[in-house]
């Protein structure tokens, strides 16, 4: 089985590396469960803690979470629109561990119109995750995962389905108190497509560190995501197309302070969402993120502020119990 692992992992990553889908579906799927991992600049892929929510960004991660946690999770994205989430997680034998989550997005009601650009009543907007998690500790050092997905989006009278993976693995050296991962998340297709046409997965690339600070109470991280896309003229396009610009839209950094054992504060940039979201004549911090965390023996809080669409601002909030 470890074997089978790393292998699929590392070929879907060969064959995926050349692949440029700068159009998808499921856009959904890019927005940060983990209120942790969004404090730290909305993605993180490195951080190992007793979090369960933090497996959705990186399934190797699920190894260091607590058997027999129930999580929920909550975000305001957009006005009326509100994502839920809930989950377990089991341990499975001595060194490996099982999750399943389910995640709602409720878009609420919207006004269905003619061609004519007459009201003929309301529809609803939603998309529904349903995913299942196994990770394996190879080693005291190395530790490997995988999502599988189930997506499902309703807009009015027309539905998606599709079937999706994620695929991580974690290097973890506590001597030098140093966490690496590489993940390959939202491979997979449509099986039932909104009009016939086939749309990829919004697939990404990601590599991350994770360093604690040996004489202060600090772990810095550095996200790297999209590594499959450095095409200026096909991802990018915005006006801004040296090197460095496109080398800092696939960067991540956050800081974790711990003020003491069992809480965390934490805040994070994300150079690509500042790039997307900024406005000529408003500034709102866009790309920064913050959160505050509660980490006890049975129950785990999280809170974090972050902005993901150029019209509001997102506050996520995750809550777990031991049963």
């Amino acid at each position: 089985m470890k074997k089978l692992l790393i292998y699929l992992y590392f070929s879907c990553c060969t064959v995926l590396l050349c692949a440029q889908n700068p159009e998808s579906a499921f856009q959904f799927l890019q927005l940060p469960v983990s209120s942790h991992a969004a404090s730290l600049g909305g993605d993180n892929i490195s951080v190992l803690e007793d979090d369960p929510e933090l497996s959705y960004h990186n399934p190797a991660l699920l190894t260091n979470v607590s058997s027999h946690l129930l999580n929920f999770s909550y975000m305001n994205y957009l006005q009326q629109t509100n994502v839920l989430g809930a989950g377990y997680t089991a341990a499975v034998g001595e060194r490996s561990m099982l999750g399943v989550k389910a995640h709602y997005l409720d878009f609420g009601k919207m006004k269905n119109t003619d061609a004519e650009g007459n009201i003929i009543g309301d529809f609803a907007a939603k998309d529904i995750l349903l995913m299942g998690t196994y990770s394996f500790d190879f080693s005291d050092h190395f530790a490997g995962g995988v999502s599988s997905k189930l997506i499902y989006s309703n807009y009015g009278q027309v539905y998606s389905l599709a079937l999706g993976i994620d695929l991580g693995i974690n290097y973890y050296n506590p001597d030098y108190m140093l966490s690496a991962s590489l993940v390959a998340r939202n491979l997979g297709r449509q099986v039932k497509t909104y009009d016939e046409i086939q749309e990829p997965l919004p697939f990404n690339l990601l590599a991350g560190i994770s360093k604690d600070l040996a004489h202060a109470p600090v772990r810095l991280s550095l996200t790297l995501t999209d590594l499959h896309k450095w095409q200026a003229e096909d991802f990018y396009n915005r006006g801004d197309s040296s090197w460095t610009s496109i080398l800092l839209r696939h960067i991540i950094i956050g800081a974790d302070i711990f003020p003491t054992s069992n809480t965390y504060l934490s805040m994070g940039y994300n150079f690509r969402l500042h790039s997307e979201l900024k406005n000529t004549t408003k500034r709102a911090f866009e790309g920064f993120s913050a959160g505050i965390g509660l980490e006890m023996s049975r129950i785990k809080i999280g809170i974090s502020y972050g902005k993901y669409h150029v019209a509001a601002s997102s506050l996520m909030m995750n809550f777990a119990i031991m049963l």
